[in-house]
């Protein structure tokens, strides 16, 4: 049999993987080229370290660059929520504190068990649905490799986010609740609790559905994520208002 070494050169060009600079730019630009090439190669290990380490760095960045004070009154805004009513002052004073001087060892430990957490459930949650229940055959590690590269995007938003209160903005999350400052109880903390960048990033993690699984949509995997993410939004919104109705 004649070998041609042209066609195993062809072969492994076609396959091959863009630097991790150029997949992170890919993300947001055109997922659907990064993502035909991560189903040949799913690459993950040096995007979830990257991840890791831009996780640590911002949190370390923040109060830094952001103005203590708001710092605080984003805190005491997310955390007063789940505070019931007629708590000593003295109690959220101290979960403020916790929250805006978590310490080193809280930021490092927290990015570095919650990272690979956080992936492994989406990986798994879209097994579930694609692979378990409509009979499809990706890879957890496919998965884990794009929601890896996906979640660049909900860090951008965490970037925004800074950049905006270190101009002196009391913005914690870009939010459809912006549009809305003045509406309250469940639809306001509904609102205020969908992350843009989370539904952008359950949009990008569609396509990586469209381009794994052969015949399903762009809007299988987007629906199917974006679901469960307002499901969860609204669970934290309801308990939100569970404890505001709590008497101390």
């Amino acid at each position: 049999m004649e070998h041609h070494p042209e066609s195993s050169e062809a072969s492994v060009e076609e396959h091959a993987i863009p630097s991790l600079p150029v997949r992170i730019v890919q993300v947001f630009v055109s997922p659907a080229k990064l993502f035909d090439a991560l189903r040949h190669r799913p690459a993950w290990m040096g995007a979830v370290l990257t991840l890791i380490g831009v996780s640590i760095a911002l949190q370390f960045l923040t109060p830094v660059v952001v103005p203590e004070e708001i710092l605080r009154r984003a805190a005491e805004a997310r955390i007063s929520d789940f505070i019931p009513a007629g708590t000593d002052p003295a109690v959220l004073e101290q979960q403020v504190d916790a929250a805006v001087s978590p310490g080193p060892v809280g930021i490092v430990a927290g990015a570095v068990i919650a990272t690979p957490l956080i992936l492994s459930l989406i990986a798994g949650l879209l097994l579930i649905a694609f692979n378990v229940i409509m009979g499809g055959e990706a890879s957890f590690k496919q998965l884990f490799s794009a929601g890896a590269h996906a979640m660049y995007i909900y860090t951008a938003g965490g970037i925004v986010s800074i950049g905006l209160m270190a101009t002196g903005a009391e913005i914690v999350t870009l939010t459809p609740g912006l549009f809305l400052p003045e509406m309250e109880g469940f639809i306001g903390r509904f609102l205020n609790g969908i992350n843009i960048f989370s539904v952008w990033t359950c949009g990008v993690l569609g396509v990586a559905v469209s381009r794994f699984y052969p015949g399903r949509s762009v809007a299988a995997g987007t629906t199917y994520l974006l679901v469960l993410y307002l499901i969860l939004v609204a669970a934290i919104a309801g308990l939100a208002g569970l404890f505001a109705g709590l008497a101390g």
